[in-house]
Order: structure tokens, then sequence, then C-alpha cells
């Protein structure tokens, strides 16, 4: 082994050395300062297991609990402590926090002052003044911050005291002097986090009321150059990431919104610090679409925060909606229905799910609804009459197409004129049918498509010259036209045939069948109607070529073979 390489496993072997001889209170320490505090209460628990009475382990216990935002628990660790050496300042006002945050602030402010006339230094002075802050004394808050800002000119923690009374100041904070305190403290102290922290949540809430848009702007920008003076200063600043992630999400800048509370969650697994962190950090994911992260925070915010539970489902469903994850987006939207928060377009959303999953009398359960709650979903109007034209739900059909056209109008009109008249044509409502055929006509008047429809009624009514005289005119005008036009000629020709074949104008019948394979030489039933024209007319050997050419595109024609077979052909 050469001699370099001796060095480096020695000293690693001496690191590894060091590392275990440390306590585990030390190590919590360091860990401490290192900003990495799940790691540090793993380590502080295990060294309270071992000193339970060591009131600087205590001290540190409660420290971590206050940083991991569990309250309750710090302080149990400050009021061990403080049973330990009620005389120590640094755990007197540490147990002073303590009450304060967990509902006791007149018993912290009592506290406070005990120690303040045995130690009246700046610390001491500013933790009674977030305790009288915090039990809503803000005149005797004012006074003590006065006596130590006079006292101590040159210190940065009484201009912080009076930056937070203005901030919490009741009914109405002043912001305003809120900020020039905490920027008078940074003057003096510009490593001051906590000062930064203060600044950044003042700027935030003035953006918040400035009615400019721009000068608006330009405090929420202030806001964020503060958040991230606080983590460039303390770069594992849970709460400043957190904290500078929900400004983003409200501001709705989803994408940065995210990164800050992704650094937030590794800063603080579930389970500790803030739970709406998961629930804003899954509702940014929604409004990427990134449906797949959104869902792990969602329910993790749900698991924790009842009231969330059923907007989590909502934001689920329209999130798998969008990415086309049908059956799951059905799922999800059940469940916030049944919650009763669906807005109007979630409900044709559900509907639209349930469609796609198969589920169509539930889907038309759903989209009845929804057509009556949110009837300008055009698109969706449309699609809603068509499948339920598609299920005979004629009545029911016509009803949302003509709802449809009362609340849009557009170049679906004539369409949806043809389609409420076919509803009443496949009800046996001839006259109905009739005249919204003419209407959709008076919409498109070249609409080879919708002259056929009238035709039809011609011919269920008896009029056959009226339905030839139409037929006819089909036929030649739509001949020219484009390729969904003489597809209509073709179907005109093809009634003509039909008709011819009533009448046995065997001629007629010859002449409509070639114009159709003139320009569609495929069509089946063309070739089906010459062969028939042609056997009524005596010519067999041409009739039996015609059949032939049907059976060479549709093998299966029943009607070919039959008279095939009678001509033994």
């Amino acid at each position: 082994m050469n001699q370099r390489l001796i060095a480096l496993v020695w000293t690693l072997s001496l690191a590894c050395t060091m590392l275990y001889a440390q306590t585990d209170f030390e190590q919590a320490k360091k860990y401490v300062v290192d900003g990495d505090f799940i790691q540090a209460r793993a380590a502080i628990l295990r060294a309270v297991a071992k000193e339970p009475s060591n009131e600087d382990v205590l001290q540190i216990a409660a420290t971590i609990y206050f940083e991991l935002e569990q309250a309750d628990t710090a302080l149990l660790y400050a009021k061990r402590a403080f049973a330990e050496d009620d005389d120590n300042p640094a755990i007197v006002r540490l147990y002073a926090k303590a009450l304060s945050l967990n509902g006791k602030p007149d018993e912290a402010s009592t506290r406070m002052r005990a120690l303040l006339k045995k130690d009246n230094s700046v610390e001491s002075y500013s933790a009674l003044v977030d305790a009288l802050v915090a039990a809503d004394s803000s005149k005797a808050a004012s006074l003590v911050a006065a006596q130590a800002r006079e006292k101590y000119p040159k210190s940065p923690t009484p201009y912080l005291a009076l930056g937070n009374i203005y901030f919490n100041s009741k009914p109405i904070p002043v912001y305003e002097l809120a900020r020039s305190n905490y920027e008078e403290a940074i003057k003096l102290d510009p490593t001051l986090v906590e000062a930064h922290f203060n600044l950044a949540q003042c700027y935030w809430k003035l953006a918040n009321r400035e009615s400019d848009r721009d000068l608006s702007n330009e405090l929420f920008t202030r806001s964020l150059q503060s958040w991230a003076d606080v983590t460039r200063l303390e770069p594992n600043n849970a709460r400043a990431w957190f904290e500078q992630g929900k400004i983003l999400y409200l501001g709705k800048r989803y994408k940065d919104a995210a990164g800050a509370l992704v650094r937030y969650r590794a800063l603080r697994p579930l389970g500790t610090g803030q739970d709406i962190a998961s629930w804003y950090l899954g509702s940014a994911f929604y409004e990427l679409n990134a449906c797949d992260s959104a869902r792990t925070h969602l329910n993790d915010a749900a698991a924790r925060i009842d009231s969330v539970k059923s907007k989590a489902s909502l934001y689920m469903a329209r999130c798998t909606f969008r990415t086309k994850q049908w059956k799951e987006a059905a799922a999800q939207f059940a469940t916030a229905n049944a919650a009763g928060i669906l807005e109007p377009s979630d409900v044709w959303y559900y509907g639209t799910s349930l469609v796609l999953t198969g589920d169509t009398t539930k889907a038309i359960e759903q989209m009845t609804k929804a057509a009556s709650l949110d009837p300008k979903q055009c698109q969706l109007m449309f699609r809603f009459a068509l499948l339920l034209q598609g299920k005979n739900q004629n009545a029911l059909s016509t009803d949302i197409f003509k709802r449809r056209l009362a609340h849009c109008s557009d170049s679906l009109d004539g369409r949806i004129l043809l389609f409420i008249g076919n509803n009443f044509f496949a009800d046996s409502l001839v006259d109905s049918a009739d005249a919204y055929y003419k209407m959709a006509l008076a919409k498109e008047p070249g609409n080879c498509f919708f002259q056929l429809r009238s035709a039809e009624v011609l011919l269920v009514r008896g009029d056959v010259a009226g339905a030839r005289t139409l037929l006819e005119s089909i036929a030649t005008s739509c001949q020219a036209g484009a390729e969904t036009n003489r597809k209509q000629a073709e179907q005109a020709l093809i009634k003509l045939c039909a008709l011819d074949l009533q009448d046995k104008a065997w001629k007629n019948c010859i002449s409509h069948a070639k114009s159709v394979l003139a320009v569609n030489e495929k069509n089946p039933f063309a070739w089906l109607y010459l062969g028939i024209g042609l056997q009524g007319d005596g010519n067999k050997a041409e009739a039996c070529k015609a059949f032939k050419k049907v059976l060479e595109i549709d093998a299966a024609n029943k009607f070919a073979k039959d008279n095939l077979s009678t001509l033994g052909c």
C-alpha cells in the first residue's frame, strides 16, 4: 500500500473515531449549527434519554422542536429546563417563548418581568416585548421597546422588537412603521436573519394591501428579495422556504413555488413543520399538470388536514382529466361530487370521464345536470346532444340542441337544426322534421346533405314526383362540388335508382347507376342497381357482369348472389 493511500485511510479512520467519540448532545449541537434539525432531533432524543435532567440538553431539545414548529413539544422541554434552572436567563427566555406560542402569553410576560429585574440585557427586553405583543399589550410592549432602544442604541434588537409591535398592532397593523424598524435593524446588523425574515413578511402584507398594481408588484418583488436574503444567510432556514413558496403560490408563480416548497419538504419531512405545505405543493404541481407529483402531496395534505380532503379529490380529478386518465378522473370526480363541491364545468368533465370509461347511463345523468348549470359550454353541449341522439333519446337530444342554439351561435347552427329535424324524423314527426330541415337550409342553402333530408320528407309524405325533382337537382348541382357534396350526389342518384326500380323504369335505373359509376366505380349499390336495371331490360349477360362486380366489392352481398343464381350466370 503506497504512502498516500495509507495516509488517506488513517485520516478517514480518525474522522470516524472522532465522530463516534462525540456525545449525542454534541452531535445534536453540530446538526443545529448545520441547520439539519431532523438529524438533530434524533440525536437530542438519545441525549435526553441518557441525561434527562441536564438543563443544557433540555434547552437544545426545546430549541430543536421550535425549529420543527412543534411548539407543544418545545414547551415540554423548556418547562423541564426551567424546572432545573429558573435563574438561567437564556432558559427563562426560552420558556417564555414556549408559553407564548402555546397560548399562555400572560404567564410568559410575568416570567419575563421577573427576569428583567435580575437581567436587563437587550435579549430579555426583546423577549418581554414579544410576550407582551402576544398578550395584546401593545402599549406596555412599546414602552419596554423604547426603554431597550434608549439603553442599547447601537443594538438592532430593540428595532426588531419595535417592528414586531407595529406588525402585530391591533386592530390595524402599521406595516409602514414595522418596515422602517426592520430596515433600521438590518442597517445595524445586515446578518440578522430574523429582521430579514420579518421584513419579507411585512413587504408581502403591504403588497396585498396596495391597490396600485405596479406598486403592489414592486412590494411583492421586494418580499421575494428579502426571502432570498434569508436563504442566503441561512440556506437551511425551512420557514423561509415555506413562506417564500406560499407567497409564490398565492402569486400564481407555480413553478417557482414548487421549487421552494420542495426544498421546504426536504428540510421538514412529512410529520414536521407546516402540514399546509403539502397542500400548497400539491396544488402547485396540479396547476403545472404534474399529476404524479401532485397526487403524492395532495394525498399527504388530505390525510392530515380534514378541510382539504374534498378539494384534493377535485384537484386530482381535474388533473387526471387533463392528462386523459379517464378512470381515475371519474373516481376522483365522484368523491368530490359526493362532497357537493363540483363547479358547473367540473360536472361536464365528470360526465365526459364517465362516457370515456363506458358508463353512459351515469354520464347522461351528470351531463343533463351540467347542461342546466352551464349551458354555455358550446362544444360539450353539442357532443352531449349527439350522444343522446346515438342512444335514441331524441326528445332530450332535441332539448339540449335547442338550449345550445339559445346560448351559442356559430358555424354549427345549420347542422344543429338538421339534427333536431333528424330527431323528429326518427320519432315519425315528419312535419316538425320538415320545418327544421327548412330552417337548416335557410342557414346553408347550398348544403347538399340538407337537401337530401328534405327529399326524404317528400318520400315519406308520398310526394314521389317532388322527391324526384329535388333528387335530380341534387345529382346535378352537387356533382361538381367538394368531395362531401359529390357523395351526396351519389346518394341522390342511388335513391333515384330505387324509385326507378319501383316504377320499373329500367333504362332510367341503368342511366342513374352509370352516372354514379362514372365518378365512383367502387360503389356496390350502383353496380347492384345497374344489374337489376339490365336484368329488367332483358340484357342478361351484362346484368351478370354487374352482379359479379358487386361481389368483387362486397363478397357477402345476398342480393347479388340471389340474382346471379336466378339468372344462372
